[in-house]
């Protein structure tokens, strides 16, 4: 009977010690500038794929409650910038852009050199992970620029200037999100008239689709003028 105890106490001790050993817990240490953090858990193998970075963000915002409103803020602003692929040091939402290109009205190829005032408060969403997406507002002045024989048979340069505004959206298509790079429509009018080229009171509709990782622009357009009168289509090949 001795025999039996002796072999029941030892066989508990030794299941005893086994159980001890399987729970006792891994440890990771991860070195930072503030202090170590210390990860524990029931293998280490669980640690290799895991995101430190967003571990830490959800450890700390546990205990947000106890950090000061400077370490708050710091915090929240770590969280937000681990959501874009980029940070963009400007985000003044008014930037100036020049709007160069070659455009074909009727059988006359006319370049335009001109000057745009952007307007996009939500540009740092181009590099927002999720969708990589912003909308603009675009107000610009683009002189066309005609070439025409004057009464002497000799060539004359003739610029005739178009205020145009436009809203769409400019998209980051690096990571295959979407098929264009913007997508965009407005109106023109033609503020100052030179040459024979074009009637007084003109405007325009236009379409701008940007090609796919590239910087080239298509815009096709529509001129009204002379009171609805003569309709003709334009085509422009934006490079900025």
């Amino acid at each position: 009977m001795k025999t039996i105890k002796l072999l029941l106490v030892l066989w508990v001790l030794i299941l005893s010690k086994s159980f001890a050993q399987k729970s006792n817990p891994d440890t990771l240490i991860i070195d930072t500038k503030s202090g170590k953090i210390i990860l524990i858990g029931d293998s280490l193998q669980k640690f290799s794929t895991f995101n430190s970075n967003e571990v830490i963000h959800k450890a700390l915002f546990k205990v947000k409650d106890s950090l000061t409103l400077e370490e708050k803020k710091a915090l929240y602003k770590q969280h937000r910038d681990s959501l874009y692929t980029r940070k963009i040091n400007n985000k003044f939402p008014f930037r100036l852009l020049p709007v160069v290109g070659l455009g074909l009205v009727r059988d006359k190829g006319s370049p335009f050199l001109g000057l745009s005032l952007d307007f996009a408060p939500q540009r740092q969403d181009y590099y927002f992970k999720g969708s990589g997406v912003y909308t603009f507002i675009n107000v610009a002045a683009v002189p066309y620029f005609t070439f025409e024989k004057d009464a002497s048979n000799r060539y004359k340069t003739y610029h005739n200037v178009f205020l145009e505004g436009s809203f769409g959206n400019r998209i980051n298509n690096t990571k295959d999100y979407g098929s264009v790079s913007e997508f965009s429509f407005g109106a023109g009018y033609l503020i100052r008239k030179s040459g024979p080229y074009f009637e007084h009171d003109t405007f325009k509709v236009f379409v701008i689709i940007g090609i796919k990782n590239s910087f080239i622009k298509i815009k096709p357009e529509l001129l009204i003028s002379d009171n609805f009168k003569t309709v003709f289509p334009g085509m422009g090949i934006k490079i900025f």
